[in-house]
């Protein structure tokens, strides 16, 4: 193709120099797409997946022998067993009838217990019993039923690189993946959280530089035991990092993607997601800035409300939170209120189908990551003195204060964890900036502010004509994925923003360790935005409807003023 190329160019035919235009276009397409047919077939993402699911595959066997602890079975190599598998094993029982013709049609199978390939043979292989009476003849299973997995991923690992990776685990639609809100290296911990989440295995996920390129290795253990019985190591090229991030399409529902929304028949200032009852279900909860109501969400919508923790008249609701604070399975609600000029939170349980209050104070409250913090309130000023952690034993002890920069308050801020070991800072400011600190140092500040707050004081003043400003309840500030959640608010006016807000959008943050990637991940809410939250795999936000009147419901002869839940899905991950 290349000399008739040039045998053109070098003879000019008349006519044919829009054929050669053509030709070197062409031949230019060529050699940009054969590096990407190259990194598709050589993806090492898929490599390292393949590597997971074959610990998974659906398998059957029997059991030809026990002695001391240690069973052989009839399948080995040649049925791509391998080391570290987990079988159930089965015995069977009974066989069951048809209900008319009593013919046999198939027979009882009781679970007896587990077993783990230690040793694996050409067709047979051998096994530790971890649990139950196994027995000659007793057949042995890898179902294919999904398998529950804590996916962990290092903070060390490119954030794109690990995304994509959860992307193609969670797409082979083996396992139920669940997500974790810790960040820690130690293993015990990732094994006790797994624990906690009832997952089946863990996959942590890490990585290192290698002469410009990536090593990304997964490490596969089982949660009951700690016990790594599988690793794998693949080296990921600069060039097709490149690519990845070229092509890549960050989490999060695109401008069109509602798939419902609720119109409540009621105000709501406050949300929050998370488990109450224990039972592995999400549950929602929505405050009226007086009470708290707790729902359940179906598959597209919320249900009828189940419970409530009912509020005084002069109750007034700044922050609401869900954290697992005792441990024992069941997330516990966080509340900051304030009644008669007065800050005070409380943490309430829920048990015994009902809501009791655990523990009341007189501070601000708070979870960030998976630990309660707080900060003490001075009433006509607002908030005081440091942020400080919460250690929970039995009750409320005060400990170490947080590292933030100085003026950064409880409400106000969130941690990016880099992959050198730092940790950076963003927070709100009062004019309603966001801004990146290093060490205490500023590093970014954002271009514009993000369209206000929706609770602020006026700080107390010794003469009426004296304004010293306000203090804020800042907007609630998300991490997901490493990806850093927030409201923006475009007013109807902008340079008169008490007169309302057109629309409102969720935006992403992502520092790339060098600049800020902002994004509007959710475009169009229309009216303001007014809290919002994150609940099995969908952005939940409740708006208020533009001036706070829904126009529709006056033409339907329905009540105008209450508030709309919007339900978001995000993208498979």
């Amino acid at each position: 193709m290349r000399k008739n190329v040039e045998r053109i160019a070098q003879n000019k035919i008349p006519g044919q120099w829009l054929l050669l235009s053509f030709l070197l276009v062409l031949l230019s397409v060529i050699c940009c797409l054969v590096p990407l047919v190259s990194y598709a077939e050589d993806n090492p993402l898929s490599l390292m997946r393949d590597d997971v699911l074959s610990y998974f595959k659906p398998l059957k066997g029997k059991v030809v022998s026990v002695n001391n602890g240690i069973a052989v079975i009839d399948i080995g190599e040649i049925s791509n067993v391998k080391k570290g598998m987990r079988f159930i094993v089965f015995r069977e029982g009974s066989p069951f009838l048809h209900p008319v013709t009593k013919a046999p049609i198939g027979t009882l199978e009781a679970v007896i217990g587990k077993a783990e390939v230690k040793e694996v043979g050409h067709d047979t292989s051998t096994a530790v019993i971890l649990k139950g009476d196994v027995k000659v003849s007793d057949k042995v299973r890898i179902s294919e039923t999904g398998v529950k997995m804590l996916f962990y991923q290092g903070k060390n690992v490119d954030w794109g690189l690990g995304d994509s990776y959860y992307r193609l685990i969670k797409e082979t639609g083996r396992f139920e993946i669940v997500d974790t809100a810790i960040e820690t290296d130690n293993d015990s911990e990732i094994i006790a959280e797994a624990k906690r989440l009832n997952a089946d295995v863990v996959l942590i996920l890490s990585a290192k530089d290698a002469a410009g390129d990536t090593m990304l290795k997964h490490r596969l253990l089982w949660a009951d035991n700690s016990l790594k019985f599988a690793e794998d190591e693949v080296r990921v090229a600069v060039a097709f990092m490149k690519e990845l991030r070229f092509g890549e399409e960050f989490f999060g529902p695109q401008e069109g993607d509602v798939r419902t929304f609720v119109d409540l028949p009621f105000g709501v200032r406050l949300i929050a997601a998370g488990d109450i009852d224990g039972d592995g279900k999400t549950e929602l909860l929505m405050s009226t800035g007086r009470d708290i109501r707790l729902y359940s969400p179906g598959a597209a919508v919320v249900r009828s409300g189940l419970y409530e923790i009912k509020g005084s008249p002069k109750d007034d609701h700044l922050w609401l939170d869900l954290l697992d604070i005792n441990r024992d399975g069941k997330d516990e609600v966080i509340l900051t209120l304030m009644k008669d000029d007065m800050v005070f939170s409380r943490i309430y349980e829920f048990k015994n189908g009902k809501f009791s209050v655990l523990w009341e104070g007189d501070v601000f409250l708070r979870r960030i990551g998976n630990e309660l913090i707080a900060q003490e309130y001075e009433r006509g000023e607002g908030y005081k003195g440091a942020v400080f952690k919460v250690a929970w034993d039995n009750g409320y002890k005060k400990g170490d204060n947080v590292s933030i920069p100085r003026g950064v308050n409880i409400y106000d801020f969130i941690f990016i964890n880099e992959s050198d070991g730092k940790r950076l800072v963003l927070a709100y400011d009062d004019a309603g900036y966001l801004n990146l600190y290093n060490e205490g140092i500023k590093i970014w500040r954002s271009r514009g502010d993000y369209g206000g707050f929706q609770t602020t004081f006026k700080r107390a003043a010794p003469i009426m004509m004296v304004d010293r400003g306000e203090w804020a309840i800042k907007d609630r500030l998300f991490m997901q994925n490493r990806e850093i959640l927030i409201i923006k608010r475009i007013p109807i006016v902008e340079m008169a923003k008490g007169i309302g807000y057109r629309k409102s959008q969720i935006r992403s943050l992502w520092w790339t360790g060098v600049s800020m990637e902002e994004r509007i991940i959710i475009d169009d809410i229309p009216g303001k935005a007014l809290d919002y939250t994150i609940a099995d795999n969908r952005i939940i936000v409740l708006e208020m409807p533009m001036l706070g009147i829904k126009f529709g419901n006056i033409l339907k002869g329905e009540n105008p003023i209450g508030t709309v839940l919007y339900i978001y899905p995000l993208k498979e991950r």
